[in-house]
């Protein structure tokens, strides 16, 4: 018997069916599940590797892998904020410094509320607009805390 709710459990199957070979919906089922609880519960491993017929230790190694995945502290929504040495070199410490102020947060944290967690990535794949940030995935060209405040206004 599965631990997943019955809809998020035939999502995961729909993608397991979808490919050629079921392991290759292995991100697709780890977005759902995402999507689904605002994190990546431990018990949800086990359920896709299940879905999927691998082993456990393969599924918690992507989740591992991939900075896009969370297993912490639930969030609504989350703010990435690239920390690579490009993003660096184009003052991507202006977004962190806003966020430190208009939230309170660092890089890991979730605010009191459950509504935003801050997490630093090696990539977003807009470095031609850096800093950027996004929030879920959506993704916005930092351009002043004012700014910065009217994005996170939309995110409820």
């Amino acid at each position: 018997m599965s631990l997943l709710p019955e809809e998020l459990l035939n999502k995961l199957e729909e993608h397991a069916q979808y490919f050629p070979r079921k392991e290759q919906a292995i991100l697709l089922c780890l977005h759902e599940v995402q999507e689904h609880y605002g994190h990546i519960p431990f018990f949800a491993l086990g359920e896709v590797a299940e879905v999927l017929g691998l082993p456990l230790n393969h599924v918690e190694n992507v989740v591992s892998f991939y900075d896009m995945f969370d297993r912490g502290e639930p969030a609504r929504h989350r703010i990435r904020v690239c920390v690579s040495v490009v993003c660096n070199l184009m003052n991507s410490n202006r977004v962190l410094d806003a966020i430190r102020e208009l939230l309170g947060l660092e890089l890991g944290q979730t605010t009191k509320d459950g509504r935003f967690k801050l997490i630093g990535v090696q990539c977003i794949g807009a470095c031609s607009e850096a800093p950027c940030f996004m929030v879920d995935n959506d993704t916005y060209k930092f351009e002043s805390k004012e700014k910065l405040h009217e994005v996170l206004s939309r995110y409820t």
